[in-house]
C-alpha cells in the first residue's frame, strides 16, 4: 500500500496516515449481590479506541519533529444506581480495573505475537493509575459517593478513563507487527463494588452491574518530513537563470526504499512550475526543481522521477533554477507552495 506525506515546501507541517477504527464492543456484564440493602447500581463502559498510533522514539535527533502519533486517548464510563426503599441513601461506589490475564503490564496484542504497552488512568495528567480493590499492583480503584432518591435512580455520573500508549517500548519497524492490537476486559477484569457512605473500599462488596470493555489500537508506522524555504534571494531586472538550494529531510523509521516526490506547486500553469507574484501585483515567474545535482528534475510520479531513501533518515538536496529568455520582471516578491509526497 502506498501512503503519502503531505508538507507544503514554503515549507510546512506534517502528514497523517490512513484511517482505521474498530467497532466498538461490550463484554458480558458482571453481577454480583448487594451489599447496600435495597441499592443497585450500573456501570457501562465504553470501547477505548486510538485509532492509528505510533509509538516510535526513533525520530527524537530531529529537534523539530515528534514521531509519537496518537499515544494518547479516553473512554468513558458511566454509572447510576437505583433505590427501592423509601428512604434516600448516600452510598459510596468502588469501581476496579485489573487487568486480562492478571499482570501488572496492561499491553494489547497483535499481529506476529506483537504486544503495545498501555495505561489506564483516572486523572487527565495521567499520575493515578486506575486499578482494583483485590490488587495494588494496577493501581487504586475509583471511589465515589452517590446520593441516591428514595424510591428512584441518581442522576448519571460519566468518569472519563484516561489512556496512553507507552511512547518508550522503542518499536522497530524492521519486525513489521503493525496492524490491529487490542486488549479485552472481561467479567473477572472489571468489578462494581458498594458500600456505606465515607468507608471508601474498605467495606464495599457487590452491589453493582458493569460492563466488559476493549482497548484498541492500529500500530502503523509514519514518516515525517522536515523543509526549508528555498530563497532565490534579491534578484535585479531579469531574474533568468537564477539558482538556488534548500534542504529537505526524510524520516522514516527503519524503513528504506521510500520514495520522495514533489508536485507542481500551487500555480501550475500545465506545463511549468510558477511562483506568483504578490501582494501589488499577480504576475508569474517560471521556475524548475531538481535533486541535488542541479540537472535530473524532481517530479512526483512515483518510481520515475521522484528520489530513494536509503536511509531511515535521510537529508535531500532541493535545487531551484529560474529559467533563461525571462527579461525583466516587475518588481515585487514572488512565493509558490509545492507539498512533498513519501510513498512507502
Amino acid at each position: 500500500m502506498n501512503r503519502r506525506i503531505h508538507i507544503y515546501l514554503w515549507l510546512g507541517a506534517l502528514f497523517v496516515a490512513c484511517q482505521w477504527l474498530a467497532p466498538a464492543s461490550m463484554r458480558p456484564l458482571r453481577t454480583t449481590l448487594a451489599s447496600v440493602p435495597d441499592i443497585t447500581c450500573t456501570a457501562i463502559t465504553t470501547s477505548i479506541n486510538f485509532g492509528n498510533a505510533d509509538p516510535t522514539l526513533g525520530l527524537t535527533y530531529l529537534s523539530n519533529l515528534n514521531s509519537d502519533v496518537n499515544l494518547n486517548t479516553t473512554g468513558f464510563l458511566t454509572y447510576y444506581c437505583t433505590n427501592a426503599s423509601s428512604a434516600s441513601q448516600n452510598i459510596d461506589v468502588c469501581i476496579s480495573i485489573s487487568n486480562p490475564g492478571g499482570s501488572s503490564q496492561r499491553s494489547m496484542s497483535g499481529p506476529k505475537n506483537g504486544s503495545l504497552d498501555y495505561q489506564l488512568y483516572k486523572d487527565a495528567g495521567k499520575t493515578q493509575t486506575w486499578g482494583s480493590n483485590t490488587s495494588s499492583k494496577w493501581g487504586t480503584p475509583y471511589i465515589g459517593t452517590v446520593a441516591v432518591p428514595a424510591n428512584g435512580t441518581s442522576a448519571p455520573i460519566t468518569l472519563p478513563i484516561y489512556a496512553a500508549i507507552d511512547s518508550s517500548q522503542g518499536i522497530s519497524w524492521t519486525t513489521k507487527k503493525t496492524g490491529p492490537y487490542s486488549a479485552t476486559y472481561g467479567n473477572s477484569d472489571v468489578a462494581f463494588d458498594t458500600g456505606p457512605a465515607n468507608t471508601g473500599c474498605n467495606n464495599a462488596s457487590g452491589g453493582g452491574t458493569i460492563s466488559g470493555f476493549q482497548v484498541l489500537a492500529n500500530l502503523v508506522p509514519t514518516c515525517q518530513v522536515a523543509t526549508n524555504p528555498l530563497d532565490f534571494g534579491g534578484l535585479d531586472g531579469d531574474p533568468s537563470n537564477a539558482t538556488a538550494t534548500t534542504t529537505l529531510t526524510v524520516s522514516c523509521v527503519s524503513e528504506i526504499g521510500y520514495r520522495v516526490g514533489l508536485d507542481n506547486g500551487k500555480n501550475w500553469d500545465g506545463t511549468t512550475r510558477r511562483m506568483r507574484g504578490g501582494p501589488t501585483h499577480s504576475d508569474y515567474v517560471p521556475y524548475q526543481l531538481y535533486r541535488g545535482n542541479c540537472s535530473t528534475e524532481w517530479g512526483n510520479t512515483d518510481g520515475t522521477d521522484t528520489q530513494t531513501g536509503t536511509q531511515p533518515s535521510q537529508m535531500f538536496t532541493v535545487c531551484g533554477k529560474i529559467p533563461p529568455g525571462q527579461g525583466s520582471a516587475t518588481p515585487g516578491d514572488y512565493f509558490d507552495a509545492v507539498t512533498v509526497y513519501v510513498y512507502y
